[in-house]
């Protein structure tokens, strides 16, 4: 199994659970690992994504904490507009 195949599976697996029970901190590693799932689909290197955002990414272990749910909105919007992606469609899928 590769990284691509067990993000998806494990964001999956949030995701049912989310919809169960809604809890914030359920939310922020649902994001996270979306965003993950993101960068492994389009194959970029975590060191890519820090270099093409110094500005709000200091270093990979920064990336990594977002990925892992320690999210902030300005991450979040600087990410969503690097990875061309759209997070109401996240948001419609959650509810």
């Amino acid at each position: 199994m590769d990284r691509e195949m067990k993000t998806n599976l494990l964001l999956d697996g949030m995701i049912s659970s989310y919809k169960k029970t809604k809890h914030h901190s359920l939310f922020d590693k649902i994001i996270g690992l979306k965003f993950k799932s993101i960068r492994l689909q389009k194959n970029i290197t975590a060191e890519a994504v820090v270099q093409d955002n110094k500005n709000v990414l200091s270093s990979v272990h920064s990336l990594y904490k977002f990925e892992l749910g320690n999210c902030s909105v300005r991450k979040l919007f600087t990410l969503s507009q690097y990875y061309k992606y759209n997070v109401d469609d996240l948001f419609k899928q959650l509810n």
